[in-house]
């Protein structure tokens, strides 16, 4: 149990103080810096009881090998790397981690701009404008890759159609199993989204609502 005086006490009155718009943008923010950091995809090759993970991070993809289904060893590699069999890959990836670092300055930016008088008098419209703005980026940076993905992945790949950014396949010569879907940086950032597009919302419900007119002392609705 917190002591009254206790410097954890103090700590969540100062972070609960923020309101939830802003608890809402600065966790968002620390999601997606976190989400740059791990893998946004995966891809899976199996044959037989050997199988090979690779992991595709921003500018190097991991591949996890297993042989006879124990770990035999991790290579990691960049993009850049002339043995790189994915650089369809990589330019997709290079562009849905930017957009990752677009959506990250404008949360930083909303939270700004919550944090001074201004911001905190804004009107209406302008909540919305900026509502929107958190929207948009924040959905582009999320499906971009889910789209682009499949089609890079293809590319590399060549030896079957990768039709979705989660699924798998096999194919016959030589007998193989694929399978693929997101990374946990991608789940993060859903997160992040999520949490992102609702402190930026906030504000703009609370004004909404502050504008409807309270009904006078008395009022009943009528039977």
């Amino acid at each position: 149990m917190l002591r009254p005086g206790s410097p954890w006490r103090t700590g969540i009155t100062r972070v609960l103080a923020l309101g939830p718009s802003r608890i809402a943008l600065g966790l968002a923010i620390v999601l997606v810096l976190v989400s740059l950091a791990l893998p946004f995809w995966s891809l899976s090759e199996a044959m037989g009881t050997d199988q090979n993970i690779s992991s595709f991070s921003w500018t190097t993809f991991t591949t996890d090998r297993y042989v006879g289904g124990a770990w035999d060893g991790t290579v990691i590699l960049p993009y850049s790397s002339t043995v790189s069999p994915y650089r369809a890959v990589a330019s997709v990836l290079g562009t849905a981690y930017l957009l990752d670092l677009v959506f990250l300055v404008v949360l930083a930016v909303v939270l700004g701009l919550f944090s001074m008088e201004y911001g905190r008098a804004m009107p209406t419209l302008s909540l919305l404008i900026l509502s929107l703005i958190v929207l948009g980026v924040a959905l582009f940076a999320l499906f971009y890759p889910i789209v682009a993905i499949p089609g890079a992945a293809t590319e590399d790949v060549g030896a079957f159609t990768i039709g979705g950014f989660w699924g798998s396949a096999s194919t016959s010569a030589p007998p193989t199993g694929w399978s693929w879907g997101p990374g946990l940086g991608w789940w993060i950032l859903l997160l992040a989204v999520i949490l992102g597009t609702a402190g930026a919302v906030f504000p703009y419900v609370k004004s909404v609502r502050a504008m409807i007119p309270s009904p006078p002392p008395g009022w009943r609705p009528s039977s």
